[in-house]
């Protein structure tokens, strides 16, 4: 089912939005659409070291771990 939702953004963002989505031949819409899926199943997917963590287990010291933690989170900020 599809309904209809209002957004307020800047008008500026507005206009760049609506030449960007008439270059890529789809409506306002469903670019919308599509970028707040893309969001939201990125945020559902493992950061790369989770996913991998199950390969690892048992085979690395928690110390190992734990360092391998802190430089990912160093580098990638979160």
């Amino acid at each position: 089912m599809r309904i209809k939702l209002n957004l307020t953004i800047e008008e500026l963002l507005a206009k760049k939005v609506k030449v960007y989505a008439e270059k890529k031949n789809i409506s306002v819409s469903k670019l919308v659409e599509n970028l707040l899926k893309s969001e939201l199943e990125s945020n559902e997917k493992p950061r790369n070291l989770t996913k991998f963590a199950g390969l690892l287990d048992g085979q690395l010291s928690e110390e190992a771990v734990a360092e391998l933690k802190e430089k990912r989170s160093q580098k990638y900020r979160y």
